[in-house]
């Protein structure tokens, strides 16, 4: 006689049974697609980047200099709304990401580490705090390991980096000396660097959160100043603890510093920011996603415009052949995706075109078609005008079988 609590079992194994049964099928399954891998006008677009091979030559010239001399660089590119900033910073991120990882004839590089500081609005700890809380998830474990383990020792961190604030170290010597009651091998204390964290972050922290970073006297979130202060002694400290050779910041949407902010406040944002590229001079590569704003920004700070560059600007798509190549790029995207979650391989049909092969379930002359329909509206074409049309396409295929 079967228990309760196996009766309970079979009954939500039946029941879960009956509920992925009547989960509907994606009708994109039958093209060898997930889904839609297009994005629509507003959705998050991946890092597929397939031309822009001047930007591309900057990119890799820049992190070359770098490693020479280990100084902050900064690499501003500029393209209009839906010209791919955004595609085009990600492409980089997961390039470099990719670096990190063990190839077959090439060493990777481990000690490059990549930032994502996105929509800027408001102020420059809109910014501090993805900063703060990124580098945290990155190094304060390793940090602490280095610390408990001897390899760096915070007394004499403020002799080896003269100009330390003496709060900081001292907080972090409060937070190594915190350990697990029973599981100090695990590091210190999840409570003190989620408390450190906090406080690095400017959030307001309480009485008791004070007391148990050891009575703090400053209060990040009072001043962006000392915020950046902060910032720039962290990365000091992690980089002289070897956690890093270079971080690459990957900074989008760097017009939206200039966006629904009084004048006051916006001359405010731009002096900050001239303070953390000021203050950030070693170990850090900025590379910045912008609208058009030079022109606006120097009438607020010209310091700041001068220091952002001339920047290099994105190409708009040009010719058949990239719009064709994009297209290709997505769909392979999406095949690649099916066959991750469908455990399948995938198997176009043998009666399919080999000229629409690239594209299925579009067509070759479709790509084209949509790319010179453009083409009559408008001079220049970005991914933001080409993909969602290409969704619309492969939407009205798919469901319309048109």
């Amino acid at each position: 006689m079967s228990s309760n609590n196996e009766k309970d079992d079979l009954t939500l194994a039946a029941l879960f049974e009956e509920v992925s049964e009547k989960q509907p099928k994606s009708p994109y399954e039958d093209f060898f697609l997930p889904s839609n891998p297009f994005p629509a006008v507003g959705q998050f677009i991946p890092g597929i980047c397939v031309d822009q091979d001047e930007i591309k030559q900057e990119f890799a010239r820049t992190l070359r200099e770098f490693y020479v001399d280990e100084r902050a660089r900064r690499m501003t590119i500029v393209g209009s709304t839906g010209a791919g900033k955004t595609n085009l910073l990600r492409f980089f991120q997961q390039q470099l990401e990719k670096w990190r990882e063990p190839q077959p004839g090439r060493r990777p590089i481990t000690d490059l580490f990549t930032l994502f500081i996105h929509q800027p609005q408001g102020s420059y700890f809109e910014i501090h705090r993805q900063f703060i809380s990124q580098l945290g998830a990155l190094f304060y474990t390793k940090f602490f390991e280095a610390v408990q383990s001897g390899k760096v020792d915070l007394a004499t961190l403020p002799a080896e980096l003269p100009g330390l604030s003496p709060e900081l170290v001292r907080v972090l010597a409060q937070v190594a000396s915190r350990r697990q009651l029973q599981l100090s091998y695990f590091g210190p204390n999840l409570q003190s660097v989620r408390i450190l964290d906090d406080w690095l972050q400017g959030v307001k922290l309480s009485a008791t959160d004070k007391k148990y970073l050891g009575s703090i006297s400053v209060e990040v979130g009072k001043s962006s100043t000392m915020a950046v202060k902060f910032l720039g002694d962290l990365l000091k400290i992690f980089r002289h603890a070897g956690l890093f050779k270079g971080i690459v910041v990957f900074f989008d949407e760097f017009e939206e510093v200039l966006s629904g902010l009084s004048r006051v406040n916006q001359a405010q944002y731009a002096q900050d920011l001239r303070n953390l590229f000021d203050t950030v001079t070693e170990g850090v590569v900025f590379v910045i996603g912008t609208a058009p704003i030079s022109d606006s920004l120097n009438q607020i700070s010209p310091a700041l415009n001068r220091r952002l560059g001339e920047g290099i600007s994105i190409e708009p798509i040009r010719d058949e052949e990239t719009a064709l190549t994009y297209a290709q790029a997505y769909i392979q995207l999406g095949r690649t995706n099916f066959k991750k979650h469908m455990q399948r391989e995938v198997v176009l049909p043998e009666n399919c075109p080999e000229e629409d092969r690239p594209y299925y379930p579009l067509m070759y002359a479709t790509v084209v078609e949509v790319y010179r329909g453009l083409q009559e509206k408008q001079v220049d074409i970005v991914p933001g005008d080409l993909l969602p049309e290409l969704n619309l396409r492969l939407y009205r295929r798919v469901y319309e079988g048109s």
